[in-house]
């Protein structure tokens, strides 16, 4: 089926953030659970693509109550980032392209929605749809494609979902749409071990290729 809707993961695949998120994840689990700051960095990666939180309840499911403390430093550290994001200009490229061609587009995100609407505003792009995290089930994945199926009307099989890492992979699994990774920090082999035939791309400037448009 042609691709409708195109849903663009934010940290990592449209705004250079996942390298500062990586370096405070890593300050604050080696300070709170003792785990040397090389190490807490590559647990981040590994786990990238859900909120903190939830990061550090999969890494640390023993430890609830401290990873909301920790969580909660972390939110209140990341403002002073955000506020200065802009979307790549091969980001900028891409959604315009296709938004020329008729093709929907949508951001999704696990940052706040505010924080979210500011980096879009602040990039100069009009994507159809700004989804963020609400704090509490509204997410990344399949709580926001669920939402612009019900909103669009489109299928799951016309809908592409692009992100930089493998849990982003997982989430449009269990979204039940297409997924075409870019390469980022993570390598063609990562992704490689998920999906033998999966498509990544180098750029967000190769997107007419894969999509034959």
């Amino acid at each position: 089926m042609p691709i409708k809707l195109v849903v663009f993961d934010l940290d990592g695949t449209l705004v250079d953030s996942m390298g500062l998120y990586a370096e405070k994840a890593g300050e604050l689990i080696e300070k709170f659970y003792s785990i040397p700051k090389q190490k807490a960095k590559r647990l981040y990666f590994e786990t990238s693509g859900l909120p903190f939180l939830e990061q550090l309840n999969v890494l640390f499911p023993n430890e609830r109550e401290k990873n909301k403390i920790v969580a909660e430093i972390f939110e209140k550290w990341k403002p002073q980032i955000l506020k200065n994001l802009k979307i790549f200009p091969e980001g900028v490229y891409a959604i315009n392209f296709l938004k020329g061609k008729g093709i929907l587009t949508a951001i999704s995100s696990n940052n706040l929605q505010k924080y979210v609407e500011h980096i879009v505003k602040n990039s100069g792009v009009n994507p159809d749809f700004i989804l963020g995290w609400d704090g509490k089930n509204f997410k990344k994945g399949k709580p926001h494609i669920d939402f612009l199926v019900k909103k669009t009307g489109i299928d799951r099989k016309e809908i592409l979902m692009i992100g930089d890492s493998p849990n982003d992979y997982k989430l449009a699994k269990e979204g039940g749409v297409n997924f075409v990774a870019v390469k980022r920090h993570f390598s063609e082999e990562d992704f490689k071990r998920l999906e033998r035939n999966i498509k990544i791309l180098n750029s967000l400037k190769d997107l007419e290729a894969i999509l034959k448009i």
